[in-house]
């Protein structure tokens, strides 16, 4: 089995967070508001998402043996067990969606490794030795950093509720091999913001639980997911009931209330469509789980630029039932399966570009949406400037704003139509719904008037134009 060692860290935030007057940047490289990671033509299997084996199931991990969360002079304040409680709750979670193939265990304490051998990673030195173990494959582990400091000397961030890192992936079968999840405890010690240095808004237990659940996404293979992006104007803790329904719980902020404090699932329906989508169902066991294909259809399509041909790849896409908008909504990124960095051989710079993406022109601004059969409005905008590095959606960081308008896509698509006119599309179970392409309105000109001299020949052309006509059509393209 070729292997290859790849650290993609992914960020969960406490708001919106501006560290030295810049965004936090991380080494991380996704693929869009669904899978984390998705091949390219030397690396996996092109096109395709980084998933575990289906077939090895369940998923392997390990957990610390210290406290999820102690105050500044040791004191415990949720101890291991329960915080060994919480980690099972929250993979339940995703376990639990009756239409995904997705199933976890508890292989027991983090093993021994290097530095590492009192069982409680407390610091950055045994941190990076239970790192070297997930990069080498040997286990997946889940890091409860108790006071914060582990945290702070890697990351340089008291803000980061927690992150994720995919370890190694199999170069040849697109597989994940190992992961890694750390949670910081400094926003469960009891000790709440102007109370410690540096300081940090406390979290309530359901809060913090959500938080794992979010890292565990990422740990199965999920990028995040940009839906009701007008949160980030809400109240931090008090958003809208109407928004935090279908508001994803891979959103990259931890901007709003618990989920479940509010009556709703952990999971929203963009969470539980895109676990399906990539680990489809196929057995029929009622009560508990369900064939992916016998509820879920997909919306296919592409974003154009006003030309009607030119992809537009990082503009978010979102599926939103028709009769209950703020009910089902699920979302993707254009572009999502091609690279967010094709490289180039000209100057020598950035000869090899990203190992992760496909490199199929006709890639760069599609997007497919699995949603639940119904009728659904589409609509499309720009992927929040604030949403890069670690915690970014989609393809492309930072992001580049939507080229367009935002709109919806209706049956007369033009770049000229109303950007507030709608038509339903319907979408059966196991059924694709193909050609929804939308054309953004105003957008820049695709070549400027110089693109092509052609076009400023005279008739008749020379004879030597003629002879040589298809080579030029060539190279002016």
């Amino acid at each position: 089995m070729r292997t290859r060692t790849c650290h993609r860290f992914s960020f969960l935030l406490a708001g919106l967070v501006l560290i030295s007057g810049v965004w936090l940047l991380t080494a991380r490289s996704v693929q869009a508001g669904g899978p984390l990671l998705v091949g390219g033509p030397n690396f996996g299997v092109e096109g395709q998402a980084f998933i575990w084996d289906p077939a090895a199931m369940p998923i392997q991990y390990r957990v610390d043996g210290g406290p999820l969360s102690s105050k500044p002079d040791g004191t415990v304040v949720t101890d291991n067990a329960a915080g060994l409680a919480r980690v099972q709750a929250m993979f339940q979670v995703w376990q639990d969606v009756p239409t995904a193939a997705i199933s976890y265990a508890n292989a027991g304490p983090i093993q021994s490794v290097g530095v590492f051998t009192d069982g409680d990673v407390s610091t950055a030195e045994e941190f990076d030795a239970v790192g070297a173990s997930c990069d080498d494959g040997t286990q997946s582990p889940i890091v409860f950093d108790a006071d914060g400091r582990v945290v702070d000397q890697v990351i340089g961030d008291p803000n980061v509720i927690g992150f994720s890192s995919t370890c190694r992936l199999d170069a040849t079968t697109g597989r994940i091999v190992s992961a890694l999840v750390l949670m910081n405890g400094r926003y469960q010690d009891g000790i709440d913001a102007g109370d410690s240095y540096p300081p940090n808004d406390e979290m309530t237990a359901a809060e913090f639980g959500e938080a794992l659940a979010h890292e565990f996404g990422h740990f199965s293979g999920l990028d995040h997911s940009q839906i009701n992006i007008d949160v980030l104007q809400q109240a931090a803790g008090a958003c809208l009931l109407s928004e935090l329904t279908t508001l994803p719980l891979m959103f990259p902020f931890a901007q709003c209330q618990a989920r479940s404090k509010a009556g709703l699932p952990v999971l929203a329906p963009d969470d539980v469509a895109w676990i399906s989508r990539l680990y489809p169902e196929t057995a029929d066991s009622p009560p508990t789980k369900i064939p992916f294909g016998s509820k879920y259809g997909t919306i296919s399509g592409a974003i154009l630029f006003s030309d009607g041909v030119t992809h537009a790849q990082g503009v978010n896409v979102i599926a939103r039932d028709a009769s209950r908008p703020f009910a089902v909504a699920v979302s993707v990124v254009s572009g999502y399966l091609f690279t967010g960095n094709p490289g180039q051989n000209l100057t020598g710079t950035n000869d090899a570009g990203s190992s992760f993406g496909s490199r199929n022109p006709l890639l760069v601004g599609t997007y497919d949406i699995p949603v639940p059969a119904g009728a659904y409005k589409i609509e499309v905008e720009s992927i929040f400037e604030g949403f890069e590095g670690g915690s970014g959606v989609g393809p492309l960081s930072p992001p580049i704003p939507n080229p367009g308008q935002n709109e919806f896509w209706n049956v007369g698509e033009s770049a000229t139509d109303s950007v507030a006119l709608s038509s339903p599309v319907s979408v059966t179970a196991g059924a694709v719904v193909n050609e929804i392409n939308i054309t953004l309105n105003g957008t820049p000109e695709r070549f400027d008037s110089f693109e092509s001299a052609r076009l400023w020949w005279l008739e008749p052309l020379p004879a030597w134009v003629r002879e040589n006509e298809f080579a030029l059509d060539v190279v002016n393209g």
